[in-house]
């Protein structure tokens, strides 16, 4: 539990004035009327060991890890949580006495939104792509229940790679599927997720060449990509009435997971989300 005495928490990655989650962080630890100086500092790869001392030494509640750190810190804390072990990447930096522990949110936060929506025991689940967010999810769906999870990538070997990393799941099996023509669903999936960087303003290629016929309204469909208004994915899906969760509900929620793992209070996500939809309007 956070004191009188005002703490210390941030975020490490470069180039950091791209990232827009530090106001909504401020805006949980105002809320919740704890004293938490936020910092949002540009750390280089060459510098990240001695980030993580000095957040270390000078005793931080924690830290969120950013691109392109979020692996590479790894070698710099001193343990990781179940998760983010399975994952091998970490977002968030707790202190759990004089140590600093490893979690990783990125597929917990986005578990979390689609429980809302349905019971993932046994469910199947399609991730578009394979790399951090894709395993992420991947890992996180199998802990949560999933019965089977479909990788979808352009590079089969990566994705392959993935399949053999879940291949100790008890109940669950793995497939893989390349991009050949067009992409189409098969009619069991309960849950798809984009986990690409594809419908970014910086990515606009096309979305694997799914075929937006195949959604079906009794899906979960999630996009990782924070875009004010949704993707094209998550128009499509809305569209149909299937239930969607975007990016920027996925990062919202987990800065509020960060949050409980620094102070054990439950930050409004819905607050913090508010907050982030301001700060992407004023990067655009």
């Amino acid at each position: 539990m956070v004191g009188l005495v005002s703490q210390v928490a941030g975020s490490f990655s470069t180039p950091a004035t791209q990232d827009p989650s530090s106001a909504m962080m401020r805006r949980a630890f105002h809320d919740l009327g704890y004293p938490v100086e936020y910092l949002n500092l540009d750390i280089s790869a060459l510098r990240l060991g001695d980030a993580v001392t000095g957040a270390r030494a000078m005793g931080w509640m924690g830290f969120l890890v950013g691109e392109p750190h979020k692996v590479s810190v790894v070698a710099h804390l001193d343990g990781l949580a179940e998760s983010a072990a399975l994952i091998g990447s970490a977002t968030v930096a707790a202190r759990r006495g004089d140590a600093l522990v490893g979690e990783n949110t990125e597929g917990w936060a986005l578990v979390e939104g689609v429980e809302e929506s349905m019971d993932l025991e046994h469910s199947r689940v399609v991730i578009l792509g394979a790399g951090g967010a894709a395993r992420a999810a991947a890992v996180e769906f199998a802990r949560a229940g999933a019965s089977h999870i479909t990788i979808v990538n352009r590079r089969p070997a990566r994705a392959r790679q993935l399949a053999a990393n879940l291949a100790g799941v008890e109940g669950l099996t793995v497939s893989v599927l390349g991009v050949e023509g067009r992409l189409r669903l098969p009619s069991t999936t309960d849950v798809l997720v984009n986990a690409t960087s594809a419908g970014a303003d910086y990515d606009p290629q096309p979305l694997m060449n799914l075929d937006y016929e195949t959604l079906r309204p009794q899906m979960v469909v999630a996009d990782y990509v924070p875009v004010l208004g949704g993707t094209a994915l998550l128009k499509e899906a809305a569209a149909l009435g299937a239930q969607t969760l975007d990016g920027i509900e996925i990062r919202a929620r987990q800065g509020a997971l960060a949050v409980r793992m620094w102070t054990n209070a439950d930050a409004d996500w819905t607050a913090m989300r508010a907050e982030l939809e301001d700060s992407l309007a004023r990067l655009a």
